[in-house]
């Protein structure tokens, strides 16, 4: 008699995992959990709330920033791109280890911030951070303002703040909902798609909270927990994401030795970003999405990825941004009217 074959399952211990290592970093999974910055594990991980006083030694739970997500975006480099323009199709994902000898594929979509909306939270941390100056004795008056803005570039700053990537100079916005939509209708063949609690992956200074998407039935995700979460939540047709670091630095108050003050950089620091894996099947691996133009922008790269091999100049990008333009715009079939669901950004 052969043995039995046992299915590979996901990662369930309550633990970080190391996942990938390399020149281009640790990658660690921590499964079924949306995890708070208690659990980040390195020195200097704060939420937004603890920087004022710089509450190092002892972080708390903290309050978190709610923020509506209504878009989200997929990056990439200029020949990706120009593949899932042309074929209509965001396909040959890699594989994400997420259990012992589980490479699963997905195609990865992440929250976009309303920038409306983010000068209003601004403007909201701006007050508090006023109220917290005039508290403090021996600041004149004339000093304020310009404190104020210096501290306040440690919030809302963050690559998952602006419009930069990390991963890549070439931006597909598609409307959540939307997308999910196309999904339902090709990978789920009409069936209502399941909505996870994946897990939380840990890099260098980036943490990833992760909702998996995927078809009713697949066993491989039986064991995540359904949302809400601490960090993500779908509420009737809304989606809610609440991060607690949402800058990538620290800076400090500090007296300058004469009687007056100044504000220090003391340390970079993790932020957060929230993603959407939706789950490509090994049978069926192609998740059709319609695309045109508009749904494709250029965006920078921070200079500090000059060492990633996709690297582009801002100029470099919207050059290659061009050539695929005309690509496009050659083939008439593609070029068509797009869906009114597509329509929607």
């Amino acid at each position: 008699t052969f043995p039995l074959r046992l299915e590979k399952t996901m990662y369930t211990a309550e633990k970080w995992y190391r996942t990938r290592a390399g020149s281009g970093g640790p990658e660690d999974f921590y499964p079924l959990q949306h995890v708070s910055h208690t659990q980040w594990g390195r020195v200097f991980t704060l939420p937004d709330s603890a920087l004022l006083d710089v509450k190092i030694d002892d972080p708390q739970e903290s309050e978190r920033t709610c923020f509506s997500i209504t878009n989200v975006t997929h990056v990439t480099n200029s020949d990706a791109a120009k593949g899932i323009l042309a074929d209509q199709c965001m396909t040959s994902a890699k594989g994400k280890e997420i259990g012992e000898g589980l490479s699963v594929r997905f195609s990865w979509w992440h929250a976009e911030v309303n920038q409306e909306e983010k000068e209003e939270k601004k403007e909201n941390k701006r007050g508090t951070t006023e109220a917290w100056l005039s508290g403090i004795e021996g600041i004149l008056p004339k000093d304020e303002e310009s404190l104020r803005d210096s501290l306040m570039e440690q919030f809302f700053s963050s690559p998952a703040f602006l419009e930069v990537s990390n991963y890549g100079n070439f931006k597909f916005t598609y409307n959540l909902n939307d997308l999910i939509g196309e999904y339902k209708t090709s990978v789920c063949e009409g069936g209502d798609p399941e909505f996870r609690v994946l897990g939380t992956f840990r890099y260098d200074l980036e943490v990833m909270h992760t909702v998996v998407i995927y078809p009713p039935g697949v066993k491989i995700f039986e064991n995540c927990p359904p949302l809400p979460s601490k960090v993500i939540a779908q509420e009737g047709a809304e989606w809610k994401w609440r991060p607690e670091s949402t800058g990538s630095e620290i800076r400090v108050l500090t007296q300058d030795g004469v009687g007056g003050w100044r504000v220090s950089y003391l340390h970079c620091r993790r932020w957060e970003l929230a993603s959407f894996a939706f789950y490509l099947p090994n049978k069926n691996p192609d998740f059709p999405v319609p695309l045109q133009l508009k749904h494709l922008s250029v965006c920078e790269m921070p200079s500090d990825q000059r060492f990633r091999k996709v690297y582009l100049t801002k100029g470099q990008a919207e050059e290659k941004y061009r050539s695929i333009v005309k690509s496009f715009k050659a083939c008439p079939v593609r070029n068509s009217e797009s869906t009114p669901q597509a329509e929607r950004l």
